[in-house]
C-alpha cells in the first residue's frame, strides 16, 4: 500500500466509543498478559500482535504491523517496555507519520532500554512508567509529559477465590521469598568486560538505588568498555545495578535464614547464602498465589533498579489475603501503612526483628493482611491501570 494510502487508511477519527479499541503489541513479557486481562475485563475491543521481545525486528513485522492497525482502526497501540519498535526509531517515525498513537508503558527502569534510542520520542507516543525517578530522564530525553504509572495485581490470578488448597496446603511455611538471585544477570549474563567495569566501579562508588535516582550515567561512562559501542554506558548500568541488587538478596536471605527463612529460588541463592533452607522455583501464575496465602510470613526486597517504585509482591501478597513484609520503598510508604496494611523494614536488622515480632502475633498478622487486601482490589488492580492509559491516551489524542 502506497503511502498516501495509508495516510488515507490511518487517517480515520478515534476514540469515538465508549470504550476504546487497543492494539496490544504481545512479546511474551509477563506484564504484558497482565494488559490484555485488564483489557479485556475492561470491555475493550483488543487486538493482540506478536512481536519480537528481542533482537532486531524480522523483515515482515513491520507489514504485518501496518496490516493490523488498517484492518482494526485502533484508537491507540500499546507496547509494553517500547518492545516491538527498533533502536534507531525508524518504526517510531513511521508511526507517527500516520499519526498512529502509541502508549508505551516501563515498568522496567527506561534507563537501559532508551539509553541508545533517542529517536523514539515522537510526538504521537505517550509514556507511562513506574518509577518516578525517571520521568525527567524521560522529559529532557523528548518525551512530552511522561505520565506515573505503578504496576498492580491481576485479578485473573491473585484472588483467593481462585488459589487451590490442595496447593496452598503443600506449599505453607512460616516465612518464605519468592525470586531469583540475580546471580545470572550479574555474573553470568553480562559480558567479561562489562563484569570487570562493573567491579571496578563498584570499588570507587557507592552503588544503591539512590545512586540510580541521582543519576548515575554520568559516572558510569568512564568505565564503559568502549569496544561494546555507544550503549556501552546503559549495559554498564544494568550489570552495575544486577550485582547490586543480588548483594542485597544475599544481606536478606542472611538475616533472615536463622529465623527458618525458606527460598523459593535458583540455585545459585546458595552461593549468597549457604545455609539458606532453598527449594525450586515456582509458577507465577498456579503457584505463586498459593503460597502467598500459605506463608505465614512473606518477605520481600526491591532491585536496586528502583529507587522508589514497588515489585510484584507488593501488589500480589496482599491482593490473594497474605502477609508482607517489604523494604520501606518511597511509594509504600505513600500508599500503604506500616503496621496497618502491610509491615515494613528500613534495614536488615530491622527486618529481622519485624519477622520475630510478627510470627509471635498470628492475629495481628491477620488484620493487617486483610486490610492489605481491601486495599489493593480497591485501587490497585490492572484495570486501575489500564483504564488510567485509556483516560491519558483519550485526553490528548481523542
Amino acid at each position: 500500500m502506497g503511502d498516501e494510502r495509508l495516510r488515507t487508511a490511518l487517517g480515520y477519527r478515534r476514540f469515538t466509543e465508549a470504550e476504546p479499541r487497543v492494539l496490544i503489541l504481545s512479546s511474551g513479557y509477563l506484564v504484558v498478559r497482565d494488559t490484555l486481562d485488564a483489557a479485556r475485563e475492561l470491555g475493550w475491543t483488543v487486538h493482540e500482535l506478536q512481536t519480537p521481545s528481542v533482537g532486531d525486528l524480522p523483515p515482515d513485522y513491520i507489514a504485518r504491523l501496518l496490516t493490523a492497525l488498517v484492518a482494526f482502526r485502533p484508537d491507540f497501540m500499546l507496547t509494553i517496555n517500547h518492545l516491538g519498535l527498533d533502536e534507531r526509531g525508524e518504526l517510531a517515525t513511521l508511526l507517527d507519520r500516520y499519526r498512529v498513537a502509541t502508549a508505551s508503558w516501563f515498568v522496567d527502569h527506561p534507563l537501559p532500554v532508551l539509553g541508545g534510542a533517542p529517536r523514539n520520542a515522537t510526538p504521537h507516543c505517550q509514556v507511562f512508567c513506574f518509577e518516578r525517578t525517571a520521568l525527567p530522564w524521560l522529559e529532557a530525553q523528548g518525551y512530552r509529559d511522561p505520565v506515573l504509572l505503578r504496576t498492580a495485581s491481576n485479578a485473573r490470578y491473585f484472588d483467593p477465590r481462585r488459589v487451590d488448597r490442595a496447593t496452598i496446603a503443600r506449599l505453607q511455611g512460616a516465612l518464605t521469598f519468592a525470586g531469583n538471585s540475580w546471580w545470572t544477570k550479574a555474573r553470568e549474563e553480562p559480558a567479561p568486560a562489562l563484569r570487570r567495569a562493573a567491579a571496578r566501579f563498584a570499588r570507587q562508588h557507592r552503588v544503591d538505588r539512590r545512586a540510580v535516582a541521582g543519576g548515575v550515567l554520568d559516572r558510569l561512562r568512564p568505565h564503559a568498555p568502549a569496544e561494546l559501542g555507544p550503549r556501552a554506558p546503559y549495559l554498564l548500568g544494568q550489570t552495575v545495578m544486577a550485582e547490586a541488587s543480588m548483594q542485597t538478596r544475599g544481606r536478606l536471605a542472611r538475616a533472615l535464614a536463622p529465623l527458618g527463612l525458606r527460598v523459593h529460588g535458583d540455585r545459585h541463592w546458595s552461593n549468597l547464602c549457604p545455609e539458606l533452607d532453598l527449594v525450586p522455583m515456582l509458577d507465577y501464575a498456579t503457584e505463586l498465589p498459593a503460597l502467598f496465602v500459605g506463608s505465614a510470613i512473606n518477605a520481600n526486597v526491591t532491585a536496586e533498579q528502583m529507587p522508589t517504585a514497588l515489585n510484584q509482591r507488593v501488589w500480589d501478597v496482599p491482593a490473594v489475603g497474605g502477609f508482607l513484609l517489604t523494604d520501606a520503598q518511597e511509594d509504600a510508604l505513600e500508599l500503604f501503612v506500616d503496621g496497618e496494611d502491610i509491615a515494613l523494614y528500613r534495614d536488615m536488622a530491622e527486618a529481622a526483628d519485624k519477622v520475630r515480632f510478627y510470627q509471635a502475633r498470628p492475629s495481628l498478622r491477620a488484620a493487617i493482611a486483610a486490610r492489605g487486601q481491601a486495599k489493593v482490589h480497591r485501587l490497585h488492580r490492572f484495570t486501575h491501570r489500564m483504564r488510567h492509559i485509556g483516560e491519558v491516551m483519550r485526553a490528548r489524542f481523542g
